[in-house]
């Protein structure tokens, strides 16, 4: 499907190669996902305390001049109790009805973090599927009426098409808000051109600025004189609006308010004690309140359900782990859930429902495309992220608030946390693999053998792979017997986790890297579109013999977890482990 580029001159190889950087190190293409197993004490090792020792460094020179700005910043393993790091920053300039001293347990508004409970409480019901049109749940916007009487594709939501994946992706093309209008702000308009507004036309309602909250009644009364943007499917537009609408969706199907239904099926099992909705903590002192925030405490009406939470460090991170532990979602519907739904105009950001996921190869040692699952919050002076990475079962809290707050400096803090932290996650991961499955195994009987080893590219290296008597990497093109493809190619090949595990048994699979580093970027050169060279996801389980995958490696764990053979189906034979 990908044919070979021809031999280039040395004087063009040099021209057009000069700037390819291949999908990981040294050309290798994983699959996307984990390359090991994730560290399950990364905290013992040397490596991650310096680092995070590094990066708190690195924090405290960036908050050091913030002067009315609180900021709390986490990362925890699911695996271990305590958090890897925490800092928390409390300026010297306060608010005297909040917290005098910022840790774990004080309390932020988290803006649009909210939205990720609306789709995870849809998900938990079992007769409910995000492609189910919103209206079979809330009817009600059928009956929406626009500013007048015309109806068409440009003045009205074709609702029977929008899905409940739609409203949790951003992709239902409904408008953005209702009442993040700038009609509610009490100041002349028309000094800026804007004609003068009748009463029909302004909402009436906000939560701020001295305005009573929206509540459903008005939602619907007025939803129907926002234009679509685009048609259902068209193109991502981040729409508060639409998590809402999940809200409403979440209380037909449960019979519960939101907040009772939220309250008694993910706070409750995930012990979030101190995360509200609607209204903010018991006492503002358990809340870090900015100097002359006027947010604090109001309600946001219908609306809370997409940005009114209130939570802190402590909760988020049970949050973070909870979902990477399935501890109130089922492991299927929660790999489902951590996709992609769509692209976006950059090449650097898809989006999930509700996930931002921010996509980079730049942030470990084996240059691998890595994806990181966060959703942002941010309302007013509060500027806050989740961030979950599935690949090292890592959660990454940062919140904000403050007038120097904003999503830069969240963004910033969190680049830092990654940049620094990530590459001794990864040499953690690999100290802890390499007891357990590095080595040789061998059966004497059959004159087979194959070594596992570990170095910087991504997974485990395959070498010594001899089964009996015959060089298996050497012989690779002789097995591709239905391939076109030359037979006398350079071939490395790696071996990755997959998660597939029965008792005490743990699947892998080899990924066969045909070429070396020099031909594939020549054969990247002529050709448009990154990553052209790593179609890893389309060779995989390509080689069979009776019914049995020739990438196949199935280990046999010990108690503690380290491997005692590996069984290599498909030429039906168990090689043990020597030491």
């Amino acid at each position: 499907m990908f044919p070979r580029a021809k031999p280039m001159s040395s004087v063009l190889w040099a021209l057009a190669a000069g700037n390819v950087a291949l999908a990981a190190l040294d050309g290798h293409c994983p699959p996307l996902g984990p390359v090991l197993p994730a560290p399950t004490n990364p905290a013992t090792h040397e490596s991650v305390r310096l680092a995070m020792q590094n990066v708190t460094d690195t924090l405290q020179n960036l908050t050091a001049g913030l002067d009315a700005t609180g900021i709390s910043v986490a990362v925890k393993s699911i695996h271990e109790a305590n958090p890897l790091l925490e800092l928390h920053h409390t300026p010297a300039t306060l608010n005297p009805n909040g917290s005098t001293h910022i840790d774990s347990q004080t309390i932020y508004r988290i803006g649009s973090i909210s939205k990720i409970f609306a789709v995870f409480s849809l998900l938990q019901q079992s007769n409910v599927n995000l492609d189910d049109p919103v209206t079979q749940y809330v009817p009600q916007l059928l009956e929406l009426k626009g500013e007048t009487d015309e109806v068409n594709d440009i003045t009205t939501v074709r609702w029977n098409e929008v899905t409940l994946g739609a409203l949790a992706s951003h992709m239902s093309g409904i408008a953005a808000d209702l009442v993040a209008d700038i009609a509610s702000i009490p100041t002349d308009w028309t000094q800026l051109g804007l004609p003068k507004l009748d009463e029909a036309s302004e909402t009436g309602c906000a939560g701020v600025l001295g305005l009573p909250p929206c509540n459903r009644t008005e939602f619907f009364r007025d939803f129907g004189k926002r234009y679509p943007v685009y048609a259902p499917f068209t193109n991502p537009v981040y729409s508060n609006v639409a998590s809402s609408i999940l809200g409403f969706a979440v209380e037909a199907i449960t019979n519960m308010t939101y907040e009772k239904y939220v309250k008694q099926s993910i706070f409750e099992p995930l012990s979030m004690t101190n995360t509200t909705i609607s209204n903010g903590p018991e006492k503002n002192k358990w809340g870090f309140i900015p100097v002359n925030e006027t947010w604090w405490g109001s309600s946001l009406g219908y609306e809370d359900i997409n940005g009114g939470f209130y939570s802190n460090t402590v909760d988020l991170l049970s949050f973070g782990t909870g979902i990477l532990k399935h501890t109130v979602l089922d492991p299927a519907k929660t790999r489902k859930w951590m996709k992609p739904v769509t692209s976006t105009s950059s090449s650097g950001l898809l989006l999930g429902g509700p996930w931002e996921i921010i996509r980079s190869e730049t942030v470990t040692k084996d240059k691998r495309l890595i994806e990181f699952y966060t959703k942002s919050g941010n309302l007013d002076s509060y500027n806050n992220i989740l961030c979950l990475i599935p690949d090292y079962d890592l959660v990454i809290t940062i919140l904000s608030g403050g007038p120097q707050s904003s999503a830069d400096l969240v963004n910033l803090a969190l680049s830092k946390v990654v940049e620094g932290l990530l590459p001794a996650i990864e040499d953690a991961g690999k100290a802890e693999a390499r007891p357990k499955f590095g080595g040789t195994y061998v059966d004497v009987t059959t004159n087979s053998t194959i070594t596992l080893s570990l170095d910087d590219a991504p997974g485990f290296a395959v070498s010594n792979w001899i089964v009996r008597d015959v060089d298996v990497i050497k012989n690779y093109g002789n097995f591709a017997a239905l391939s076109s493809s030359p037979k006398n190619q350079v071939v490395t090949v790696r071996l990755y986790p997959t998660n597939l595990s029965s008792g005490c048994h743990t699947a892998w699979r080899a990924v066969f890297d045909i070429g070396t580093p020099e031909e594939l970027a020549r054969q990247e050169a002529n050709l448009f579109w990154p990553d052209s060279s790593c179609n890893t996801w389309a060779s995989m389980d390509r080689i069979t013999y009776g019914f049995r995958s020739m990438d196949e490696f199935v280990f046999s764990l010990n108690t503690d977890g380290s491997a005692n053979s590996v069984n290599l189906r498909t030429f039906q034979i168990e090689l043990k482990r020597e030491g």
